[in-house]
Protein backbone atom coordinates (compact mmCIF):
# COMPACT_ATOMS: atom_id res chain seq x y z
CA UNK A 1 0.00 0.00 0.00
CA UNK A 2 1.20 3.52 -0.38
CA UNK A 3 0.09 5.34 2.84
CA UNK A 4 0.13 9.13 4.34
CA UNK A 5 0.20 9.72 7.84
CA UNK A 6 -0.61 12.73 9.39
CA UNK A 7 1.34 14.07 12.58
CA UNK A 8 4.44 11.16 11.92
CA UNK A 9 6.96 12.93 13.29
CA UNK A 10 5.24 12.29 16.47
CA UNK A 11 5.03 9.42 18.92
CA UNK A 12 2.58 6.88 17.86
CA UNK A 13 2.75 8.89 13.84
CA UNK A 14 6.72 7.84 14.14
CA UNK A 15 6.01 4.21 15.27
CA UNK A 16 3.51 3.62 12.49
CA UNK A 17 6.08 4.82 9.83
CA UNK A 18 8.41 1.92 11.09
CA UNK A 19 5.78 -0.60 10.76
CA UNK A 20 4.50 0.46 7.73
CA UNK A 21 7.68 0.36 6.08
CA UNK A 22 8.03 -3.12 7.69
CA UNK A 23 4.87 -4.44 6.39
CA UNK A 24 6.36 -3.04 2.90
CA UNK A 25 4.21 -0.12 2.12
CA UNK A 26 5.13 3.15 0.46
CA UNK A 27 5.16 5.83 3.38
CA UNK A 28 4.34 9.61 3.49
CA UNK A 29 4.06 12.05 6.14
CA UNK A 30 3.03 15.14 7.00
CA UNK A 31 4.88 17.26 9.83
CA UNK A 32 4.28 20.27 11.43
CA UNK A 33 6.05 23.45 10.85
CA UNK A 34 9.27 23.70 13.35
CA UNK A 35 8.65 20.09 15.20
CA UNK A 36 11.94 18.12 15.40
CA UNK A 37 11.87 14.99 13.33
CA UNK A 38 13.92 12.65 15.57
CA UNK A 39 11.80 10.15 16.13
CA UNK A 40 11.79 9.38 12.33
CA UNK A 41 15.53 10.91 11.84
CA UNK A 42 16.03 6.77 11.54
CA UNK A 43 13.58 6.29 8.46
CA UNK A 44 13.95 10.11 7.07
CA UNK A 45 15.58 8.23 3.44
CA UNK A 46 12.72 5.59 4.00
CA UNK A 47 9.54 8.35 3.97
CA UNK A 48 8.20 11.11 1.82
CA UNK A 49 7.73 13.79 4.11
CA UNK A 50 6.08 17.12 3.47
CA UNK A 51 5.65 20.06 6.11
CA UNK A 52 2.77 22.49 6.53
CA UNK A 53 0.26 23.48 8.91
CA UNK A 54 -3.07 21.37 8.61
CA UNK A 55 -4.82 24.10 9.83
CA UNK A 56 -4.16 25.60 6.66
CA UNK A 57 -6.58 23.96 3.71
CA UNK A 58 -4.36 24.24 0.87
CA UNK A 59 -1.58 22.40 2.99
CA UNK A 60 -3.45 18.66 2.79
CA UNK A 61 -4.53 19.28 -0.51
CA UNK A 62 -1.07 19.94 -2.06
CA UNK A 63 0.06 16.86 -0.48
CA UNK A 64 -3.33 14.67 -2.03
CA UNK A 65 -2.34 16.07 -5.07
CA UNK A 66 0.92 14.38 -5.30
CA UNK A 67 0.31 10.78 -4.67
CA UNK A 68 -2.92 8.50 -4.38
CA UNK A 69 -2.98 6.76 -1.50
CA UNK A 70 -4.16 3.80 -0.54
CA UNK A 71 -4.69 4.17 3.21
CA UNK A 72 -4.56 7.73 5.14
CA UNK A 73 -3.93 8.08 9.02
CA UNK A 74 -4.80 11.18 10.39
CA UNK A 75 -2.77 11.11 13.81
CA UNK A 76 -1.87 14.86 13.63
CA UNK A 77 -3.33 16.87 16.36
CA UNK A 78 -2.45 18.46 20.08
CA UNK A 79 -2.95 15.16 22.48
CA UNK A 80 -1.45 16.64 26.16
CA UNK A 81 -4.60 17.54 28.06
CA UNK A 82 -3.09 20.30 29.71
CA UNK A 83 -2.25 21.94 26.94
CA UNK A 84 -5.57 21.76 24.94
CA UNK A 85 -6.99 23.49 28.28
CA UNK A 86 -4.40 26.68 28.73
CA UNK A 87 -5.54 27.32 24.70
CA UNK A 88 -9.16 25.70 24.03
CA UNK A 89 -9.71 27.71 20.50
CA UNK A 90 -6.32 26.24 19.53
CA UNK A 91 -7.22 22.84 20.38
CA UNK A 92 -10.21 23.09 18.59
CA UNK A 93 -8.29 25.01 15.36
CA UNK A 94 -6.09 21.87 15.07
CA UNK A 95 -7.66 19.03 16.64
CA UNK A 96 -11.22 19.46 15.32
CA UNK A 97 -10.98 22.18 12.21
CA UNK A 98 -7.61 20.50 11.15
CA UNK A 99 -9.22 17.02 10.86
CA UNK A 100 -12.46 18.61 9.07
CA UNK A 101 -9.89 20.38 6.17
CA UNK A 102 -7.84 16.56 5.67
CA UNK A 103 -11.59 14.83 5.74
CA UNK A 104 -12.91 17.46 3.27
CA UNK A 105 -9.13 17.25 1.04
CA UNK A 106 -9.39 13.37 1.06
CA UNK A 107 -13.44 13.84 0.21
CA UNK A 108 -12.70 15.96 -2.82
CA UNK A 109 -9.98 14.44 -4.53
CA UNK A 110 -8.85 11.08 -3.08
CA UNK A 111 -12.68 9.59 -2.15
CA UNK A 112 -10.98 5.65 -2.57
CA UNK A 113 -8.98 6.28 -0.06
CA UNK A 114 -9.20 3.63 3.10
CA UNK A 115 -9.13 6.48 6.32
CA UNK A 116 -8.45 5.96 10.06
CA UNK A 117 -9.28 8.98 12.71
CA UNK A 118 -7.46 8.47 15.67
CA UNK A 119 -10.30 9.87 17.93
CA UNK A 120 -10.09 8.54 22.10
CA UNK A 121 -10.87 6.77 24.58
CA UNK A 122 -11.21 10.06 26.72
CA UNK A 123 -14.66 10.88 24.74
CA UNK A 124 -16.19 8.28 27.52
CA UNK A 125 -15.30 10.61 30.36
CA UNK A 126 -16.13 9.37 33.75
CA UNK A 127 -17.78 5.46 33.61
CA UNK A 128 -19.83 4.07 36.27
CA UNK A 129 -17.72 0.60 37.59
CA UNK A 130 -20.54 -1.75 36.32
CA UNK A 131 -20.31 -0.65 32.65
CA UNK A 132 -16.52 -0.85 32.15
CA UNK A 133 -14.76 -2.55 30.39
CA UNK A 134 -16.10 0.69 28.23
CA UNK A 135 -17.68 -0.77 24.64
CA UNK A 136 -17.86 1.37 21.66
CA UNK A 137 -21.91 1.68 23.27
CA UNK A 138 -20.87 3.91 25.51
CA UNK A 139 -22.17 7.51 25.08
CA UNK A 140 -19.67 10.69 25.12
CA UNK A 141 -19.10 12.29 28.36
CA UNK A 142 -16.20 14.41 27.68
CA UNK A 143 -14.24 15.35 30.96
CA UNK A 144 -11.74 18.00 29.22
CA UNK A 145 -11.33 20.18 26.31
CA UNK A 146 -9.56 17.51 24.54
CA UNK A 147 -11.88 15.27 24.60
CA UNK A 148 -14.62 17.27 23.37
CA UNK A 149 -12.70 18.24 20.19
CA UNK A 150 -12.13 14.46 19.66
CA UNK A 151 -15.79 14.07 20.18
CA UNK A 152 -16.82 17.08 17.99
CA UNK A 153 -14.47 15.07 14.99
CA UNK A 154 -16.37 11.69 15.24
CA UNK A 155 -19.80 13.63 14.98
CA UNK A 156 -18.40 15.29 11.94
CA UNK A 157 -17.56 11.86 10.34
CA UNK A 158 -20.65 9.78 10.54
CA UNK A 159 -22.30 12.44 7.90
CA UNK A 160 -19.44 11.88 5.20
CA UNK A 161 -19.65 7.94 6.00
CA UNK A 162 -23.42 8.06 5.22
CA UNK A 163 -23.86 10.74 2.78
CA UNK A 164 -21.25 10.97 0.73
CA UNK A 165 -19.89 6.93 1.03
CA UNK A 166 -16.26 8.02 2.94
CA UNK A 167 -14.35 5.11 4.12
CA UNK A 168 -13.49 6.56 6.84
CA UNK A 169 -12.55 4.41 10.78
CA UNK A 170 -12.51 5.88 13.95
CA UNK A 171 -9.91 4.62 16.86
CA UNK A 172 -10.47 5.12 20.00
CA UNK A 173 -6.87 4.35 21.53
CA UNK A 174 -6.71 4.35 25.50
CA UNK A 175 -3.69 5.08 26.90
CA UNK A 176 -0.28 3.90 25.56
CA UNK A 177 2.94 4.71 26.35
CA UNK A 178 6.88 3.11 25.01
CA UNK A 179 9.81 4.76 23.55
CA UNK A 180 9.87 8.21 21.97
CA UNK A 181 6.37 9.28 24.41
CA UNK A 182 6.76 12.99 25.73
CA UNK A 183 7.78 13.50 29.33
CA UNK A 184 4.78 15.46 29.18
CA UNK A 185 3.04 12.12 30.20
CA UNK A 186 2.85 10.09 33.55
CA UNK A 187 5.06 6.83 32.71
CA UNK A 188 7.52 8.84 30.21
CA UNK A 189 8.06 11.21 33.13
CA UNK A 190 8.64 8.58 35.41
CA UNK A 191 10.91 6.61 33.38
CA UNK A 192 12.99 9.74 32.36
CA UNK A 193 12.85 10.99 36.45
CA UNK A 194 14.53 7.40 36.93
CA UNK A 195 17.42 7.63 34.73
CA UNK A 196 18.06 10.99 35.75
CA UNK A 197 18.67 10.09 38.91
CA UNK A 198 20.52 7.24 38.00
CA UNK A 199 22.81 9.47 36.54
CA UNK A 200 22.86 11.86 39.55
CA UNK A 201 21.40 14.55 37.39
CA UNK A 202 18.12 14.62 39.63
CA UNK A 203 17.72 13.61 43.63
CA UNK A 204 14.41 12.39 43.45
CA UNK A 205 11.30 11.32 41.30
CA UNK A 206 8.18 14.39 41.11
CA UNK A 207 4.89 12.99 41.27
CA UNK A 208 1.06 14.24 41.11
CA UNK A 209 -2.23 12.50 42.07
CA UNK A 210 -1.06 8.81 41.89
CA UNK A 211 -4.25 7.38 42.12
CA UNK A 212 -6.07 7.59 38.78
CA UNK A 213 -5.70 4.03 36.96
CA UNK A 214 -6.23 3.81 33.50
CA UNK A 215 -5.59 1.03 30.57
CA UNK A 216 -2.16 1.26 29.10
CA UNK A 217 -1.26 -0.36 26.07
CA UNK A 218 2.80 -0.64 24.17
CA UNK A 219 2.44 1.92 21.70
CA UNK A 220 3.07 -0.56 19.53
CA UNK A 221 0.37 -2.52 19.78
CA UNK A 222 -1.67 -0.02 19.51
CA UNK A 223 -0.26 1.19 15.96
CA UNK A 224 -0.82 -1.97 14.69
CA UNK A 225 -4.50 -1.91 15.02
CA UNK A 226 -4.45 1.18 13.36
CA UNK A 227 -3.29 -0.36 10.22
CA UNK A 228 -5.35 -3.47 10.74
CA UNK A 229 -8.45 -0.50 10.85
CA UNK A 230 -7.25 0.64 7.83
CA UNK A 231 -7.85 -3.03 5.91
CA UNK A 232 -10.60 -4.43 7.74
CA UNK A 233 -12.86 -1.69 9.96
CA UNK A 234 -16.38 -1.44 9.29
CA UNK A 235 -16.84 2.50 8.04
CA UNK A 236 -18.46 4.64 9.71
CA UNK A 237 -17.87 2.38 12.99
CA UNK A 238 -15.93 3.03 15.85
CA UNK A 239 -13.10 0.65 17.31
CA UNK A 240 -11.61 0.52 20.94
CA UNK A 241 -7.61 -0.31 21.22
CA UNK A 242 -7.44 -1.20 24.48
CA UNK A 243 -5.89 -4.29 27.36
CA UNK A 244 -8.80 -4.49 29.15
CA UNK A 245 -6.97 -3.91 32.42
CA UNK A 246 -6.01 -0.51 34.39
CA UNK A 247 -3.23 0.21 36.54
CA UNK A 248 -2.32 3.31 38.51
CA UNK A 249 -0.18 5.84 38.77
CA UNK A 250 1.01 4.38 41.62
CA UNK A 251 1.58 1.08 40.04
CA UNK A 252 3.93 2.31 37.46
CA UNK A 253 5.94 4.27 39.44
CA UNK A 254 6.86 1.02 41.54
CA UNK A 255 7.61 -1.07 38.81
CA UNK A 256 9.69 1.95 37.06
CA UNK A 257 11.56 1.84 40.65
CA UNK A 258 12.00 -2.06 40.79
CA UNK A 259 14.14 -1.22 37.93
CA UNK A 260 15.89 1.58 38.75
CA UNK A 261 19.44 1.00 39.36
CA UNK A 262 19.67 2.97 42.63
CA UNK A 263 17.28 3.75 45.19
CA UNK A 264 14.95 6.73 44.16
CA UNK A 265 12.72 9.22 46.53
CA UNK A 266 9.57 10.62 45.73
CA UNK A 267 8.38 13.76 46.45
CA UNK A 268 4.67 15.21 45.53
CA UNK A 269 4.91 18.17 43.24
CA UNK A 270 1.43 20.37 43.70
CA UNK A 271 2.05 21.78 39.56
CA UNK A 272 1.74 18.33 38.70
CA UNK A 273 -2.03 17.72 39.83
CA UNK A 274 -4.45 17.75 37.21
CA UNK A 275 -7.89 20.47 37.35
CA UNK A 276 -10.06 17.74 36.12
CA UNK A 277 -9.47 13.90 36.39
CA UNK A 278 -11.26 10.92 35.35
CA UNK A 279 -10.17 8.16 38.60
CA UNK A 280 -10.50 5.03 36.25
CA UNK A 281 -10.89 4.15 32.95
CA UNK A 282 -10.15 0.56 30.93
CA UNK A 283 -11.57 -0.35 27.51
CA UNK A 284 -13.39 -3.28 25.93
CA UNK A 285 -11.53 -4.77 23.23
CA UNK A 286 -13.78 -7.41 21.69
CA UNK A 287 -15.16 -5.43 19.36
CA UNK A 288 -12.20 -4.64 17.35
CA UNK A 289 -10.66 -8.71 18.36
CA UNK A 290 -14.49 -10.04 16.71
CA UNK A 291 -13.18 -7.57 13.26
CA UNK A 292 -9.94 -8.65 12.78
CA UNK A 293 -8.08 -10.40 15.62
CA UNK A 294 -6.01 -7.59 17.14
CA UNK A 295 -5.17 -7.91 20.87
CA UNK A 296 -2.30 -6.17 22.87
CA UNK A 297 0.59 -8.12 22.94
CA UNK A 298 3.34 -6.85 24.78
CA UNK A 299 3.29 -6.97 28.56
CA UNK A 300 3.57 -4.08 30.07
CA UNK A 301 6.64 -4.34 31.98
CA UNK A 302 8.63 -4.70 28.83
CA UNK A 303 6.61 -1.45 27.80
CA UNK A 304 7.75 0.33 30.66
CA UNK A 305 11.33 -0.93 30.94
CA UNK A 306 11.65 -0.52 27.04
CA UNK A 307 10.99 3.48 27.80
CA UNK A 308 13.08 3.38 31.04
CA UNK A 309 16.17 2.27 28.51
CA UNK A 310 15.09 4.87 25.85
CA UNK A 311 15.42 7.37 28.52
CA UNK A 312 19.08 6.09 29.60
CA UNK A 313 20.08 5.73 25.89
CA UNK A 314 19.01 9.62 25.22
CA UNK A 315 20.95 10.70 28.65
CA UNK A 316 23.81 8.71 27.13
CA UNK A 317 23.72 10.47 23.83
CA UNK A 318 23.56 13.56 25.29
CA UNK A 319 26.78 13.30 28.05
CA UNK A 320 28.78 12.34 24.69
CA UNK A 321 27.33 15.36 22.54
CA UNK A 322 28.53 17.31 25.52
CA UNK A 323 31.97 15.82 25.82
CA UNK A 324 32.13 16.03 21.97
CA UNK A 325 31.46 19.85 22.14
CA UNK A 326 33.92 20.27 25.37
CA UNK A 327 36.86 18.82 23.43
CA UNK A 328 36.58 21.21 20.41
Amino acid sequence: MRVLITGSEGFAGSHLADHCLAQGDEVWGTCRPGARVSNVAHILDQITLRVGDLTKPQFIRDVLGEARFDAIFHLAGISFVPEAELQPGRCYEVNLLGGLHVLEGIRTMQHHARVVVASSADVYGQVPEDRMPIKETEPFAPANIFAAGKAALELAVRPLVSTYGMQIVIVRPFNHTGPRQRTDFVCSTFAQQVALCEAGRQDKILVGDLTPKRDFSDVRDIIRGYRLMALHGQPGDAYNLASGQSVSAEQILQILMKMARIEVKVENDPQRMRRTQVMDHRGSYEKVHACCGWKPEVPFEKTLRDLLNHHRDLLVRQQHKAEQASAR
